[in-house]
């Protein structure tokens, strides 16, 4: 009898240690699964709208900013709302781990073009800005992982008459626990990247763009036994083609992208991983600032040396709404 007390106390006071320990791996699982906040793709929302019609202001990335040539001075801001089916929200591996839900997400930034040098052979513009996300997961019973999500950036950007740009930059990221008010990941990260935009038709135009960048990343509150705050750190490269085909007011946008990530510290040490994205945007336009949007992704990930289960694949499917302004 006092063996069977024994066993009901270890188990009563194991069990919330076991809980935490679940839910903390869940959460990191979570950091490594979400795609950051891209300072090209803010200001590319904002780029001067009177090139051809067959460049996206979504995806062809900032186009030389006729506007700003006479101000010297530009500010952008913007809201974003999208509401879409997650069907791995904690980039679990397996089936039988993963919990599908439905996510809402708000997302406010806002930034400045800090005027424009005329380099002769290229433009020169300096950017800085930022972003607030609120991640919400809704009728899954995940909403203790919902989290907020800061970011701001940096970016110098040289655009050629070629039709190609460069760019350098470093952005910060960071995740707040919604239910716990906790910061459980923040990252600072240098990158450098190059892109090239052009027409195939009237209707017609396509992007490839590519980058490397180092994640300097930092997790918080997880106690993971084994593993250390500085374990998601890691050096990625990144390249993705992207075509947009406009008809009037529906815009178009298929997308695929391939990343490499190799990891160096605490229990990462020596990983790397792949992963694939595959997407398709519709964007309607409403107006001149404001667009309806349908979308869906594929992302596959396979790591290889990994001491964790890491590989996962999962896809999103919805719809949001677009507003940005500039002055």
């Amino acid at each position: 009898m006092k063996k069977l007390v024994s066993i009901s106390l270890v188990a009563a006071i194991s069990s919330p240690f076991i809980n935490a320990q679940n839910q903390n791996e869940q959460v990191r699982n979570r950091i490594e699964g979400t795609e950051r906040p891209s300072a090209n793709k803010q200001v590319s929302q904002v780029s001067d709208k009177s090139k051809a019609s067959s460049e996206s202001p979504s995806d062809t990335g900032a186009q030389r900013p006729v506007i700003l040539k006479k101000k010297g001075f530009s500010a952008f801001f913007g809201y974003d709302t999208k509401y879409f089916y997650r069907s791995n929200p904690l980039a679990q591996e397996g089936k039988l781990k993963q919990q599908a839900t439905g996510m809402w997400t708000n997302t406010f930034y806002g930034g400045s073009g800090l005027g424009v040098y005329d380099m002769t052979d290229y433009v020169l513009t300096p950017y800085v800005g930022g972003s607030w996300t609120l991640n919400d997961y809704v009728e899954s019973g995940l909403e203790t992982f919902n989290y907020n999500s800061t970011g701001a950036y940096a970016l110098l950007l040289a655009q050629f008459s070629s039709g190609w740009s460069c760019r350098a930059g470093v952005s910060y990221s960071n995740d707040r626990s919604t239910e716990f008010d906790t910061e459980d990941f923040k990252e600072f990260y240098p990158n450098l990247g190059i892109m090239k935009a052009y027409n195939i038709s009237d209707n017609l135009s396509s992007v490839f763009d590519a980058s490397i960048g180092r994640h300097n990343a930092e997790t918080f509150s997880l106690g993971i036994a084994g593993t250390s705050e500085k374990e998601l750190s890691n050096t990625e490269i990144a390249a993705s083609y992207a075509l947009t085909y406009n008809w009037e007011s529906l815009i178009l946008i298929p997308k695929y992208k391939i990343s490499y990530k190799d990891y160096d510290k605490g229990i990462n040490n020596g990983r790397t991983d792949t992963t694939h994205d595959l997407s398709l945007r519709a964007d309607y336009l409403l107006g001149e600032s404001l667009k309806l949007s349908a979308f869906y992704s594929y992302s596959n990930r396979n790591a290889k040396d990994a001491q964790l289960p890491s590989d996962y694949e999962s896809y999103d499917a919805g719809v949001g709404l677009g507003i940005n302004a500039r002055f």
